[in-house]
């Protein structure tokens, strides 16, 4: 699954931070988890009743939001048993038989989704099959099967069905063993207009037209774990290809399928070139790509149907670069779960890193493979810092953490961890094993749990046996424990100019010091001037490595491969800073990114960040650039309403601004990472109030307005911000008129968020208005949310009071994400604008006791963000006073 797209971990970056060591747990040191066993598999249904062919009939009504549906499920007794346990959620059951036999009793215990069937008597043990009928709702969020309305570009609403059943909702369209282990055989038969297409995991094998009716009945499927069933049907048409055996299908809104013409090539592409690397061709006969209008955010990696949100699958002439790539990531992000999810699957919730991390590392591998221009090494270290973030906490968790529950990784799981570090892991020992023994490993795994379920332990041991080493040993520290390591690096030289280190390590933390110390077997990778990385496996304190001569820049975490920190002695640090121009950009990129969590976390002055900032010059680096000017925004922002404000600001416009001089106006010459970064510096001039790039702004505004042709939609959005921001009423009318008149969803998703960046308190008022007006259309009622999220960066009381005010309102799209939204996202938006008692004491009313912890859990981030201004703006301070 992809909720979160990669493109936004630098807001994650942004808002997720340190947490108090009050609130920290006992360090436990990681113990070994055992292979996969359907017998010792957690979960909460008995294991002697076991599904095997599910046959499931449903009669949608979208009208009522009702469904009518049947099953008829073939199971294995292990046991002589007198009770069936399955899970449901809101339905109400008919007619239950086993073998054709009633039933003495039904019984449904909501709290724990669990339904007992008692039988009249024992049931031996052997193959049996249990019928039910059953009504169940059709729900208006994405979870289960939900209804989706949109508008069609004529202005015309229209509605479709689509599901989500990741992680426990395939329960709200059927009866079913819910959980990842309970693999099983599935049949599908679904009733609905006979004007709309049905699609599924497998291809169709009837289809009976009756009056405005058609029933349309599936191929059986594979044996899979229930919350990989998909079923969507509206109004929708396809455009298809082959890709070797598979036919590869893109499906949307009729009229906007040929949008999907890029994701179909992307898709044949990824397709062939994960079948040699998996070494397991892609086992369906079919593979379809799904848009829908709205709904969810990402994508869901159903078995042979792909659900995407159409915005992160389709594009039209209104698409950006940024776009085009974010269709390619996310395709192979849900490409790869066909392997690593699907073909094999967690057995438990508590590893559904094996699915995220390495569905995330597989697509980063092959983006990078097949568009090398756009660097994605580097913008996956960006997903990488955001996920450090998180884990410098105390109170971080550990990417293979225990679910009790299987509702918690809907509540408390943490994407970055799940997602980001666990990517950053499989990078690190992929570099440290050799990409062919990596992937040779992969293979074997491949193989041997095809059609089955999977841990932690089986993946190591595959990865061990085809690299010769204790892949389990070293892979546990990283993935059983929270946290990561800072290397402190302390070079001697002797007479002759031979460099020595002396290495040891300890948690890094950004706030508090760990009670306990745990430790990493850490491969380090080593680049001494110029020359090829070396692999150094730390593995105690005190350890010695020679490390060439003392003249020569060095670097512990070449191109940027680990996950961890390095803190380098003074004299090595003024050496790597005076020579910094020389390092490669991945070293500089590390460099830089611990240098400035050293400065957050108080074991840095601030004046050495800033020396490494200057020193970057005006060499263009998109992935460096974009790391400096994140530190600078957070220092602008600590600084906004004291005395130094302006004088940081001029600082931070002099530094920046013979970058984007040295490299010209944006162009089709440059490669795509320039490009970005161009539109970036112009963003921030334009923030930073910069004349020359006002002017230019204003200049290309004007032309815009005049003929929309003379502005590419790459850079629409930096231009129409800059102007935004400084906008008066005349033109925040003509960038209303702008988005009013948006052809498509692409541009209302650009154009909306800008008129939330006005400076001007009235026209901030009228933009609160403007995002909870019907000018958004249904299938973008998400977006509403974050357009006042988007307006509580100038304006944090509107925003605030237009939050609370409206809060059902803005959470009713996805009313699944609304406990995360509350006790996470509201103090991380609102820690600067809104006194810290009262956004604790407001969201503590509108929670559950469910999500106390994570509320406790934000309010120290709120703490650690305040503590950080202050250090910061005294900081700041006092270095221009010496400037002065």
């Amino acid at each position: 699954m992809s909720r979160i797209p990669f493109a936004r971990a630098a807001l994650w970056a942004s808002l997720v931070l340190a947490f108090d060591a009050a609130a920290a747990p006992a360090v436990v040191s990681p113990a070994p988890q055992a292979p996969f066993s359907f017998a010792a598999a957690p979960g909460h249904l008995p294991k002697n009743v076991v599904p095997l062919d599910y046959r499931i009939a449903i009669v949608p009504d979208v009208a009522k939001r009702t469904l009518r549906g049947t099953g008829s499920i073939d199971l294995r007794f292990d046991a002589a048993t007198d009770t069936i346990q399955f899970n449901a959620i809101g339905m109400q059951f008919a007619n239950v038989r086993l073998d054709g036999k009633p039933v003495k009793a039904v019984s449904i215990d909501p709290k724990r989704e669990i339904v007992t069937v008692t039988l009249a008597a024992k049931a031996k043990p052997g193959r049996h099959v249990l019928n039910l009928a059953y009504d169940a709702r059709i729900e208006s969020g994405p979870r289960g099967l939900f209804a989706q309305p949109f508008q069609k570009p004529d202005g015309s609403r229209d509605i479709l069905l689509s599901t989500q059943f990741e992680a426990t909702d395939a329960r709200r369209m059927f009866p079913c063993w819910d959980e990842p282990a309970f693999r099983a055989r599935f049949e599908l038969t679904a009733t609905v207009p006979a004007a709309w297409a049905a699609i599924s995991n497998m291809p169709v094998k009837r289809r009976v037209v009756h009056g405005d009716l058609a029933t349309t009945t599936f191929e059986r499927s594979p044996s899979m774990s229930s919350y990989l069933v998909e079923f969507t049907s509206g109004d929708m048409a396809s455009i298809g290809t082959r890709a070797g055996a598979t036919a590869i299908n893109v499906w949307a809104v009729r009229g906007q399928e040929q949008n999907g013409k890029q994701a179909l090539e992307d898709a044949r592409t990824i397709l062939l070139d994960y079948n040699d690397y998996f070494g397991v061709a892609f086992p369906l006969p079919k593979l379809d790509a799904i848009a829908v209008p709205g709904g969810f955010q990402g994508a869901m990696e159903n078995w042979g149907a792909i659900t995407y949100n159409d915005q992160t699958l389709l594009l039209t002439p209104a698409s950006t670069l940024d776009n085009r790539q974010l269709v390619f990531s996310i395709s192979a992000h849900e490409m790869a779960h066909q392997w690593f999810g699907d073909l094999v699957t967690m057995g438990w919730w508590d590893d559904i890193w094996l699915n995220e991390s390495f569905a995330s590392w597989a697509a980063a591998k092959e983006t990078d493979k097949r568009n090398p221009a756009w660097r994605v090494r580097e913008a996956e270290d960006a997903g990488k810092e955001a996920a450090m973030r998180v884990d410098a906490r105390l109170a971080s968790r550990a990417v293979h953490y225990p679910v009790e529950n299987e509702l918690e990784p809907q509540n408390n799981a943490d994407p970055l961890i799940i997602y980001n570090k666990g990517q950053a892991v499989l990078r690190m020992l992929e570099a440290y094993l050799g990409p062919d023994r990596f992937r040779d490993g992969i293979r074997a795994y491949m193989k041997a749990r095809q059609y089955g379920n999977a841990t932690s332990t089986d993946l190591w041991n595959a990865l061990g046996a085809a690299s010769g080493r204790d892949v389990a040993g070293l892979a546990r520290d990283w993935i059983e424990q929270p946290g990561f390591p800072l290397v402190a690096a302390r070079a001697e030289c002797d007479a002759a100019g031979a460099r020595t280190l002396t290495l040891t390590q300890s948690r890094f933390l950004l706030q508090g010091e760990a009670p306990a110390q745990p430790r990493w077997a850490v491969p380090l990778r080593m680049r001494v001037g110029s020359a090829a990385p070396q692999s150094v496996l730390l593995e105690k304190d005190g350890q010695r490595v020679a490390a060439g001569r003392c003249d020569q820049p060095l670097s512990l975490n070449a191109d940027a491969d680990g996950f961890f920190r390095v803190a380098y002695d003074d004299a090595l640090l003024a050496l790597n800073t005076r020579q910094f121009a020389a390092l490669p950009d991945g070293d500089r990129i590390a460099l830089l990114d611990d240098q400035w969590a050293l400065v957050e976390s108080g074991r840095r002055p601030l004046d050495s960040y800033l020396a490494l900032a200057q020193a970057m010059g005006d060499r263009p680096n998109e992935r460096a650039w974009n790391q400096i000017l994140g530190a600078l925004d957070t220092i602008e922002r600590a600084e906004r309403g004291t005395p130094g404000h302006a004088a940081f600001v001029a600082w931070a416009r002099g530094l920046v601004k013979p970058v984007a001089a040295g490299m010209g106006a944006a162009g089709a010459t440059q490669t795509a990472g320039l490009q970005r970064l161009q539109r970036n510096l112009v963003a921030h001039l334009g923030a930073w109030d910069d004349p020359d790039t006002l002017a230019e702004a204003r200049r290309r505004f004007d032309a815009f307005v005049r003929d929309r042709a003379s502005l590419a939609p790459d850079e629409q959005a930096a231009v129409l911000t800059v102007v935004a921001q400084h906008a008066d009423a005349a033109t925040f009318d003509q960038l209303h008129a702008i988005a009013r008149a948006a052809k498509n969803e692409t541009e209302v998703r650009r154009f909306y968020p800008i008129l939330m960046r006005v400076r001007d308190p009235q026209l901030a008022t009228r933009a609160a208005a403007i995002a909870l007006s019907p000018e958004i259309p249904p299938q973008a009622d998400v977006l509403r949310l974050n357009l006042v999220l988007t307006l509580a960066g100038e304006h944090p009381q509107l925003a605030w009071t237009t939050f609370t005010g409206q809060l059902d309102r803005l959470t009713a799209a996805n009313p699944g994400n609304r406990p995360n939204v509350l006790a996470k996202t509201v103090p991380e938006v609102f820690w600067a604008g809104i006194p810290a008692a009262t956004l604790q004491a407001w969201v503590k009313d509108q929670i559950d006791a469910g999500m106390a912890d994570t509320l406790a859990d934000s309010m120290q981030t709120v703490r650690f963000r305040q503590d950080e201004k202050a250090r910061l703006v005294e900081a700041a301070d006092r270095i221009a006073a010496r400037r002065s």
